[in-house]
């Protein structure tokens, strides 16, 4: 039972829903000034998400975060 919840942490990390919308937008291939104007938020709003989002996937670039989004099913491509 433990495992399982762990396994489960490892795969979805508690990403806030709008960080899911920017991590959506990422795997898009949408710079940060795309992903404010769709979201209607501002750059450095983008860019403290971008943050957040690559310190919880334990992602150290935009790719990365991505890719690991894909990878662990957070994020389904379209």
């Amino acid at each position: 039972m433990i495992g399982a919840r762990l396994a489960g942490r490892m795969r979805r990390p508690d990403l806030t829903s709008r960080q899911l919308d920017v991590l959506r937008l990422i795997v898009k291939g949408r710079s940060n000034k795309e992903i404010a104007e769709e979201l209607a938020i501002t750059i450095v709003t983008v860019k403290l998400h971008v943050g957040q989002i690559l310190t919880k996937l334990g992602a150290s670039d935009r790719t990365q975060a991505a890719m690991t989004a894909l990878q662990r099913g957070i994020i389904h491509s379209e």
